[in-house]
């Protein structure tokens, strides 16, 4: 606790600092320019012997394009043809003096997006000069003489490129595993981008419900910000940071809280199995990519976020979070720093009541820091180093209350004050992401890319009393009182040639291998300690799941072929192979097998398979417009062992157990997507089968969640749609169905897959408005239909009931690189379980947590 004050303390030091001599700063004149080389469209000639003209007056004005700079004089001003120093453009007026009335400002920061500064000022040698700044390039000028003044007429760079550049193109990096026109690519993908985080977030810091809102497949959001019952097209995905696998064997759903936003550039989700990544991505993948440092120069942003919960603040329900980052590049050498330090008010849903502690995103203080540093060695060659430390600590004076158990018929999660607890372990999660990572891009007609990386997991959850739930003789050797563990490690390799053969034909191969430690074991808690004192006392360590490692190892190549200009072809294989070895160990106490006696010794023993993965898609471009794709993909995974080691029988044979058999998916995709400049869209179908899936299934006698592994298909539709019918004006829909069946007894009778796995259907639906220059509001609402199917077969214990939730989201743009975000989640005080809690019935009952009530967020951010 002393570091995270520490840092705290240094954080907030820091960013007031930093805000204060920002806000303090006067913009230098621009000095002395060089003569300039460059000439903009001239829409004027300056003719010889012109009087003096008088500028009395300097006027901005907003228009759809951009806006118009005037100048008011008692004659006609005749200026110089505009010339570009850097992003500025640069006009002179020779025969002209500036004569502003007192108090008259010579200068506007940030009057239009794209436009950073308009200067006017008199010249030291007679004249007058006007400089028109973009924010990333030199904006388009066009002037244009009149009586009685001047007209600049100003288009900043990005308007030009959505105007004039029909073929501006979208790059991602994650569905090929090189940069490629997401047009070019026969998968489904979403690409969420910097502006689009940065807008999410000021209502929830948590990754999973920016990607349950926004990413078509997905699963909604958990309000735990866990991906347990969020899943992507009815299976797992591969979860990346900047190419790093985040998840684990062992899964306890946290691998989200490994990165906070403000450190994200971009997420790119490609939808369904690859055979491109490999390690476990059957349901698809999820690369967050980390902020990248300054084109030039220093660059700074810093942030400020409050949460009141107005209506319980004397109770917990205010909190907040500082974000701090620091970017530059000097030569060929750009480095990058990011830290970010939130505190998570305590939360309350609709009804007022105070919602328990859910050990990841709420009644918790986490604190991250990004290291980043490039260097480009030459033209060709560049190395780059990354370092990622992200720490979750939910200590918490609240823990479950038991009392649910012993009151009739389905409750609420309800919270319990028990004050500060003593921990001999106390409850955190700290993940490290270290990477280097070299690049060349011309060896032998080739791009090299290698990188090397390590990651490390370490997770001690809150306590768990379930002492009301299980009498004495049930489970007999199990703890009553615990914290669940897990310690995990995994380092990894990758490398990749991208080769092109010819103008039209390119193929990328390489190797990856990735070894990973894993073991998770219960925290036994002496209850009487626990009751008397709060001392979270650790009595004895039993295994939830034992000491095991993974080791796979993947080559790959894919080729890309321009059939013609119409057709694209791009495909490739994989060969996986899986090895995990397991040591001889002590089955779960929560084991069947444990219900009225000890837990079953289990002999060790390795399991291994290998396979050949395929994937071939085919793109169609009909017009500069529209494109329709194909796909078939395939994913080859091991199921998580978690689920798996600590309930296997006794006399269970570890090295041919079907329990452990690895999974193949086969998936196909078809879609089309298209955007006529006002009117972007996107449809896909999918239908993926598996011989051998990894349902989830309640187990009657224990009332757990156990995977059953079986025949298994998922299908379903995405759909999107943006539409801006007007300047100001955007709205737009998400839309997932997700189905899917299982075949328990492998005789051709397939029945719905539970609710955790396969959610149900989804829309998001949003209506954006900039209402004055600056001022943009959206309203956002998400709706949850009813699922049943699992239930009606007997799958689930539970059924899903729908819910509408509404959000608010404002931004001003206040000049000078400033602006203000107000944000309200769940505008209507909407009472609802998420469905991720409707799942928890009999022994995580205590774990049914209502969703937040209404909640405010403002945000000051400055970037300088």
């Amino acid at each position: 606790m002393t570091s995270k004050l520490l840092s705290l303390g240094l954080l907030t030091a820091g960013w007031l600092a930093i805000a204060t001599s920002a806000l303090a700063q006067t913009p230098d004149p621009i000095p002395a320019l060089p003569q300039s080389t460059t000439p903009v469209r001239q829409l004027s000639q300056n003719p010889a012997g012109t009087n003096t003209s008088v500028i009395t007056d300097f006027r901005v004005v907003n228009t759809p394009d951009g806006l118009s700079v005037v100048l008011v004089s008692d004659g006609v001003i005749i200026a110089d043809p505009p010339e570009i120093v850097g992003n500025a453009i640069i006009t002179t007026i020779p025969d002209a003096t500036l004569d502003l009335p007192s108090g008259a400002a010579s200068e506007q920061f940030d009057p239009a997006d794209g436009i950073a500064l308009i200067q006017i000022f008199n010249l030291p040698d007679g004249g007058v000069q006007v400089a028109i700044t973009g924010a990333e390039a030199p904006p388009e000028v066009q002037l244009s003489a009149a009586a009685g003044g001047l007209n600049f007429n100003v288009i900043p760079s990005q308007a030009i490129a959505s105007t004039d550049d029909d073929d501006a193109i979208q790059v991602v990096v994650s569905a090929t595993r090189r940069e490629e026109d997401i047009r070019d690519v026969p998968r489904s993908i979403t690409v969420i981008d910097r502006e689009t985080i940065e807008k999410e977030s000021i209502l929830s810091n948590d990754l999973s419900d920016l990607l349950g809102k926004l990413v078509p497949g997905f699963g909604p959001p958990n309000p735990e910000g866990r991906t347990r019952a969020q899943s992507l097209r009815g299976r797992e995905a591969l979860i990346l940071i900047d190419g790093i696998p985040q998840n684990t064997n062992t899964s306890f759903g946290t691998e989200f809280s490994s990165i906070d936003p403000s450190a994200i550039e971009r997420i790119e989700v490609i939808r369904g199995p690859n055979a491109v990544y490999g390690d476990g991505a059957t349901g698809g993948t999820v690369n967050i990519i980390t902020r990248k440092p300054a084109d030039e120069g220093i660059r700074s942003t810093a942030a400020v976020t409050l949460r009141p919960d107005f209506r319980r603040l004397n109770e917990g329900g205010f909190g907040y979070k500082l974000d701090y980052g620091l970017s530059g590049r000097e030569g060929r050498f750009d480095f990058l720093i990011n830290g970010a330090f939130d505190t998570e008010q305590s939360t309350f849903d609709a009804e007022g009541d105070r919602i328990p502690p859910n050990g990841l995103s709420n009644e918790n203080e986490t604190l991250n820091f990004l290291a980043k540093a490039g260097i480009e060695i030459n033209e060709n060659q560049r190395l780059d180093f990354s370092f990622n430390i992200f720490n979750n600590d939910f200590d918490s004076e609240f823990i479950f209350d038991p009392i649910v158990f012993e009151i009739e018929g389905l409750q609420k999660a309800r919270a319990l004050r028990v004050g500060e607890i003593d921990y001999d372990d106390s409850p955190d999660q700290t993940v490290t992401n270290i990477s280097l990572a070299y690049k060349h891009e011309d060896i032998i007609n080739s791009q090299l890319g290698f990188q090397i990386y390590y990651r490390d997991t370490d997770l001690t959850q809150i306590t768990n009393d379930i002492r009301p739930f299980f009498p004495p003789n049930l489970f007999p050797e199990a703890p009553r009182v615990f914290q669940t563990n897990l310690e995990n490690q995994e380092f990894g390799t990758r490398l990749q040639i991208d080769t092109e053969l010819s103008e039209r034909f390119s193929l990328l191969w390489g190797v990856d291998f990735a070894r990973e430690e894993n073991e998770a074991l219960f925290n036994d808690i002496d209850p009487d300690a626990f009751d008397i004192d709060r001392r979270a006392i650790v009595t004895a360590r039993p295994t939830q799941t034992p000491f095991y490692t993974l080791e796979n190892l993947g080559l790959f190549a894919q080729g890309r072929w321009d059939i013609s200009d119409r057709w694209l072809f791009n495909g490739g294989l994989r060969y996986e192979n899986i090895r995990a070895n397991v040591d001889t160990y002590t089955a779960s106490p929560f084991s069947p097998a444990a219900i009225v006696g000890p837990p079953p010794e289990i002999e060790g023993g390795t399991v291994k398979d290998d396979d050949v993965t395929f994937n071939a898609g085919i793109v169609y471009r009909a017009n500069s417009n529209i494109e329709a794709f194909f796909n078939f993909s395939q994913g080859f995974s091991l199921p998580g062992l978690d689920g798996v080691l600590g309930f296997l029988p006794e006399g269970t044979d570890i090295e041919n157990t079907i329990a452990l058999e690895s999974q193949k998916v086969n998936n196909f995709e078809l879609g089309v997507r298209g955007d006529w400049g006002d009117v972007q869209f996107t449809f896909a179908g999918f239908y993926n089968v598996s011989n051998l899936g990894s349902a989830l299934i309640r187990d009657p006698e224990t009332g757990f969640t156990v995977v059953q592994r079986a025949p298994q298909r998922n299908y379903g539709i995405e759909f999107t749609v943006d539409w801006q019918p007007a300047d100001k004006w955007r709205v737009g829909s998400i839309l997932t169905w997700n189905e899917g069946d299982f075949d328990p007894d492998d005789d051709g009778n397939f029945v719905a897959l539970s609710s955790v796995n396969v959610q149900p259907l989804s829309a998001t639906v949003y209506i954006e408005n900039e209402t004055l220059p600056g001022w943009q509001n959206r309203l956002q609402s998400l709706f949850i239909a009813d699922r049943d199917r699992a239930f009606e077969d007997e799958v689930d214990s539970f059924e899903v009931d729908g819910y509408v939730l509404v959000d608010f989201i404002s931004t001003l743009d206040l000049g000078r690189n400033g602006r203000l975000e107000f944000g309200i989640e769940n505008l209507l005080n909407q009472q609802y379980l998420p469905v991720s809690s409707q799942e928890r019935i009999g022994g995580a009952e205590n774990r049914r947590f209502a969703g937040t009530g209404r909640l405010f967020s403002i945000r000051y951010a400055l970037d300088f």
